[in-house]
Formats: C-alpha cells, sequence, structure tokens
C-alpha cells in the first residue's frame, strides 16, 4: 500500500530534527530519536526524506537563508561601504554561528562524515554564494567588482564561515575583529588616514628648532 505523505507529519519531522540536531548535534542524534518524538516509525521518515542528511539540509537550508534575508535588509541603503561590509562579515562570521551553535555545527559535522560518492543533497552552497554575492554587488567599488566574479569571494568567505563555526563550538573566538579589519582593507582597500591638523611653524620657530 502506497503511504499518503502528509504535510502535517513531514512539518512535524522538520521540526523535531530541528530542536534534536540544535541540541545533541548530528551524529548524537539519530533518526530512531527523531521518529520518537514524532510519534511515527523509522521507516515514515523515509518515506518523507531519503537519508538523515537530507532532513538536516531541510531544518538547515530555511535557517540559513533566513538570517541572509535578515543580513540584506539590515544593510540596504544604510552605510557607507566599509561599515557594511564590516557589517556584512559580522553576521556570516560571528552572529550567524552564534545563533544557533549546535545547528551550525551539525552541518560540519555531517559533511565531514559524508561519503564523497554520494555527494551532497542540496545546492544550499551554491544558493547562498550566488546571495552573497547580490549583497556584495551592493558593496564592493565597481573597480574591484572583479572579486566577486563566479561567486569566489562568497566562496572564500563561506569556507572561513565553516572555520568559525566550529572554532565557536570550540570556545574559540579570537582575533575576528582583526581580521575582518584586514579582509576589509584587501577588498576595499585601506581607510583614509586622517593626517593630523598641525599649525604651520613660524620661521622663527623652524630656525631654533
Amino acid at each position: 500500500m502506497v503511504q499518503v505523505k502528509k504535510r502535517s507529519v513531514h512539518d512535524a519531522i522538520v521540526r523535531n530534527a530541528d530542536a534534536l540536531f540544535s541540541a545533541h548535534g548530528y551524529h548524537e542524534t539519530t533518526l530512531a530519536d527523531i521518529a520518537k518524538a514524532t510519534k511515527v516509525g523509522v521507516g515514515s521518515i523515509y518515506s518523507y526524506f531519503p537519508s538523515k542528511l537530507a532532513l538536516l539540509y531541510q531544518v538547515y537550508r530555511p535557517w540559513l537563508l533566513g538570517h541572509i534575508d535578515r543580513l540584506e535588509r539590515s544593510l540596504a541603503g544604510k552605510r557607507a561601504p566599509r561599515e557594511k561590509l564590516r557589517l556584512f562579515l559580522l553576521c556570516i562570521w560571528r552572529d550567524i554561528p552564534a545563533r544557533n551553535t549546535g545547528l551550525a555545527n551539525s552541518l560540519m559535522e555531517a559533511l565531514a562524515s559524508a561519503d564523497p560518492r554520494e555527494g551532497k543533497p542540496d545546492d544550499l552552497l551554491r544558493v547562498t554564494e550566488r546571495r552573497l554575492t547580490v549583497i556584495l554587488e551592493t558593496i564592493v567599488p565597481r573597480a574591484r567588482q572583479h572579486f566577486l566574479e563566479g561567486d569566489l569571494l562568497a566562496h572564500l568567505l563561506l569556507m572561513a564561515y565553516d572555520g568559525f563555526v566550529i572554532n565557536r563550538r570550540l570556545g574559540d573566538t579570537r582575533d575576528i575583529g582583526a581580521l575582518i579589519e584586514t579582509v576589509c582593507d584587501m577588498i576595499l582597500g585601506p581607510p583614509a588616514r586622517r593626517q593630523s591638523a598641525r599649525p604651520p611653524q613660524s620661521r622663527r620657530s623652524r630656525n631654533t628648532a
């Protein structure tokens, strides 16, 4: 008999998976745990999701893209390029991982142990890179827009995101401010230095110095 899929069951599985992945991580959460919380059999979960990793992506995708939506709205037309880039990087590297350290780290756990022959079950990385590039196009000066070609800068920033996620779980959040300023310098160029206003010396003072 073909099992009839119900949206309410699908949503309950995702909701409980979200809570368990966030609280216990990917490896410590089993499909049996999720099935028990949802009050369904493990076989029922497989009728909705082909794998545990696919289920994690169903949880992770809206969470991450929702943060990107909020980031885009918060930056729209409000700040100078350097300030916008600084806040952009703070959000990607610090704020998003801090929102849900357990869930953010769950994807790192899952991908580190995934079968490379099966690949990723979702195009989330490429979608996120494209979204970030669109935002960066509003920040990076035209003369430096070549950094954005092929979404390569966004890809680099997301690879760094992975490292920040792992380090945050281990309690290592050092130097993020200095790193962000360095990256701002690399992308935008160093900020103009204000020369201190010095009153001109009189001829007499120059001669007697």
